[in-house]
């Protein structure tokens, strides 16, 4: 007999619901440890199938029951909301819903990136977050500067120059003991930040679809590895427009009674690449090309806002269609222009 579980994990203790193909619980605990769920799993006499929600922390129980042999899927918590809403949301009960949409085949199973594919979203997500914190220290220290009516004369303040003028300054005793622990702080965070990219140049050199990636003008070596991290498998995408919409470049669309609008980009899809599109499509809008132009044609009637959403979800096409036939960009290009590609594109 085969069995459907179900787990509702939390950051202490999870909670199991176990049905048989006709939807009787067959076991049921409560705040039970991870050693004791393999426990209980292991006295059931046959196959199991595990269900568990896209948390912040399910990774690691993913792994853990695949390396003991189990079948995963791992579901979406906002479309399994959705499916199965209840009045009453207790543990159990988000256990059972789990365990039951499984069961019948409806749970909305996402796609689960193989250890490397997360392990490089970890790697750039966190130069990410480094790059942010030095932006940040850096404007508190030209907020504190700015604050007693002091300009840099360098163009760039925390450079050589920069530096060497501020280490002259003769500051209040406050802000110089500010300054001083922020440019500390600077200094450490800016070696780290070269570690981390030092350890993304070795990947890219391992990865070959990055590489055709770095074809792209404004696409870097930090861009290439995030937006590979984020795509994944690009097998997984039937169609350019799917990866777009993975993007959350797509806006949502409301059409009843004949009438159509379009409204804001939706809150579901990849952030990160996302974002990694924009920004390349904000360098390739300075240079001669496709994506200038229809940045140029949109902007006349949609603003430069809208117009460099819509360039961004061309580029993402461009780059599916690049990665898809192994080409680098500038050889894309010109192949496209020689035999247009017959599929429907999202303008």
């Amino acid at each position: 007999m085969s069995y459907f579980a179900g787990i509702d994990l939390h950051k202490r203790y999870l909670t199991l619901c176990v049905l048989d193909p006709e939807g009787n619980a067959v076991v049921q605990h409560r705040q039970l440890t991870t050693d004791g769920l393999f426990a209980v799993l292991a006295e059931l006499d046959g196959p199991i199938t595990v269900a568990v929600e896209a948390t912040l922390h399910w990774a690691w129980l993913h792994d853990r029951l695949v390396q003991h042999g189990y079948g995963v899927q791992v579901a979406d918590p906002g479309q399994v909301k959705l499916i199965s809403k209840a009045r009453c949301k207790t543990d159990p009960i988000d256990a059972k819903k789990l365990a039951d949409l499984l069961r019948s085949n409806l749970l909305p199973a996402i796609w689960v990136p193989d250890p490397a594919t997360r392990a490089n979203r970890k790697l750039l997500r966190g130069y990410a977050f480094l790059v942010r914190m030095r932006t940040r220290i850096k404007n508190r220290i030209h907020a504190y500067l700015t604050e007693i009516h002091l300009a840099s004369p360098a163009t760039d303040l925390f450079g050589k120059q920069g530096r060497i003028w501020m280490d002259s300054l003769t500051l209040p005793d406050e802000v110089r003991f500010q300054v001083h622990g922020l440019l500390t702080l600077l200094d450490s965070l800016e070696a780290c930040i070269q570690r981390v990219a030092k350890r993304i140049e070795q990947r890219v050199a391992l990865t070959p679809d990055a590489q055709l990636l770095l074809t792209v003008p404004g696409i870097g070596t930090k861009t290439a590895m995030l937006i590979m991290a984020e795509i994944g498998d690009l097998s997984r995408f039937p169609s350019s427009h799917h990866l777009t919409s993975f993007a959350g470049l797509v806006p949502t669309t409301r059409s009843s009674g004949g009438k159509t609008t379009h409204g804001s980009l939706p809150h579901a899809g990849s952030p990160w690449l996302r974002w990694a599109l924009v920004e390349t499509t904000q360098a390739l809008k300075m240079k001669p090309g496709p994506v200038r132009a229809h940045f140029t044609r949109l902007s006349r009637a949609k603003g430069n806002s809208k117009a460099t959403v819509a360039a961004a979800r061309k580029l993402c096409c461009y780059l599916f269609w690049m990665l898809k036939e192994q080409r680098t960009y500038p050889d894309w290009l010109q192949n496209r222009h020689s035999q247009p590609l017959l599929e429907v594109r999202p303008t």
